[in-house]
């Protein structure tokens, strides 16, 4: 039974063709062995070519080296080459991350640079219906559009590459049962039983309580998973359609769109050619980009203001210049360059929204001292501050010096910055309150001398900036 909905599904789309050479990324467990077992014996049929990739996280000490031993000695056994990748997830993740995520990122690397070596195009892997529901629910529970709850793909391109699951049908009990026919006998990863990990715990306790609401949940959300998709295929030519009624140009890693057309969409439009564009800067999916941010672009181009930024995932800066909206990927300096003539009057009192800082700047007027007090808090003599040009609120600038709280003279901006540790990529966002061509504060990082307060100050100007 197993095999024969194998074939079925691999025929269906078809996901792979006669004679292809076929990587399969095996990990010793129960699907990915099932997996490369059932290609094994339709391959006399369809004469693939298999080769095998397995990945060593070194996550799990003799654990794992007994997995990659476990992989090649079957791979020995049925005479497919394999190759041993070796990753050190631990290391990547000492500037901080996410281990799954991480562990996620090196695997696919991988899988690519085995790929590209043996020039194979299609990368099968087994993940099966029990993952499509708990990617699914993962997704939802994140906060995903419409176009998440379509789950995994039966076969999708990714960086030249056809990654294709022919087992997305199956249930992990279907696959268990084949493995003890065969007499496999698989690894097993105990950290799959970790609830440290949000799938784990989707999978052991968040799935058990639903299927006493519905004992077929499961099944509901693949059926909700098949409409979508099937929906998906109708939106992507609305989508494109749109796309080529706002793009006004593209490039290498940037993509503007004119605001007022965009606007001009409905707002499910709207929402999709967002994710659209975000694909193609990525070259890949975009599952990860949660609703908020979508609807923080669309914020971006309905605001009054002719300005503003947003830094979203992977490198990605969605930024406004007047009428457009520019999609930038790893475009730091362009980026940089755009907020170099941003300057943004303060209302006084009141509080301005500066997304271009991601953040917002409080000005309280007062006759009184405030019990107000922050490392993101100035005060000024309001009486003693220069009255001929007014507060503004703008990015650093080369050669920009200020005269610093307690000390002779001048100084430069760039010393400040580096002596506080601000690191040299987010400088860009540190806000400059200025008035005129003088530096008036850096929140959070320094104050100048001008205006101070004293024991003759009656009005006092507090400045708080509010990180978002």
């Amino acid at each position: 039974m197993f095999l024969k909905r194998l074939e079925e599904e691999i025929n269906k789309y078809p996901l792979l063709l006669p004679g292809e050479k076929v990587l399969v990324g095996v990990s010793g467990g129960p699907d990915s062995m099932a997996l490369l077992s059932g290609l094994r014996q339709l391959s006399s049929s369809y004469q693939w070519r298999l080769y095998v990739v397995h990945v060593n996280h070194q996550l799990r000490g003799q654990d794992s080296e007994e997995d990659a031993a476990y992989v090649k000695a079957y791979c020995e056994k049925w005479q497919i080459p394999c190759e041993v990748r070796r990753v050190d997830v631990l290391a990547s993740l000492k500037s901080g991350g996410n281990r799954q995520a991480a562990a996620r990122e090196l695997r696919y690397q991988a899988y690519y640079e085995v790929a590209k070596h043996w020039q194979i195009e299609k990368l099968a892997l087994a993940h099966h219906a029990d993952d499509q529901v708990e990617t699914i629910l993962m997704r939802m529970i994140r906060g995903t559009g419409v176009t998440g709850l379509s789950g995994m793909e039966p076969i999708r391109k990714w960086r030249g590459l056809f990654i294709v699951r022919p087992m997305l049908k199956m249930s992990r009990a279907e696959i268990e049962r084949y493995c003890e026919q065969e007499n496999l006998e698989p690894r097993q990863d105990q950290s799959n039983f970790s609830l440290i990990y949000t799938r784990n715990r989707i999978r052991h306790q968040l799935i058990p309580v639903l299927k006493q609401l519905n004992p077929k949940v499961k099944e509901a959300i693949l059926h909700l998973g098949e409409i979508v998709a099937e929906e998906e295929k109708v939106w992507i030519e609305l989508v494109e359609d749109a796309l080529k009624r706002v793009v006004s140009q593209r490039e290498e890693g940037r993509i503007c769109v004119n605001v007022q057309p965009f606007l001009e969409l409905p707002v499910a439009l709207q929402r999709r050619v967002v994710k659209l564009i975000l694909s193609y800067l990525v070259n890949g999916g975009t599952n990860d980009v949660t609703l908020d941010a979508v609807e923080r672009i669309r914020a971006l181009a309905q605001q009054q203001h002719p300005s503003g930024m947003i830094h979203l995932l992977k490198a990605v800066h969605v930024y406004r210049e007047y009428e457009k909206l520019w999609f930038t990927f790893n475009d730091q300096k362009k980026v940089e360059d755009s907020l170099l003539d941003i300057s943004i009057p303060l209302s006084i009192p009141g509080v301005t929204p500066i997304p271009e800082f991601e953040g917002m700047m409080e000005a309280i007027l007062t006759s009184e001292p405030l019990n107000k007090w922050t490392r993101n808090t100035a005060v000024f003599d309001a009486d003693e501050l220069p009255t001929d040009h007014p507060i503004l609120v703008r990015s650093r600038k080369p050669g920009d010096r200020m005269s610093c709280f307690g000390m002779q003279g001048t100084k430069k901006l760039k010393k400040i910055l580096m002596e506080a540790k601000i690191p040299r990529h987010k400088r860009h966002l540190q806000p400059v309150v200025i008035t005129g061509d003088q530096i008036l504060w850096v929140p959070g990082v320094q104050r100048s001398n001008i205006a101070p307060v004293s024991s003759k100050t009656t009005r006092f100007l507090y400045l708080i900036w509010h990180v978002e």
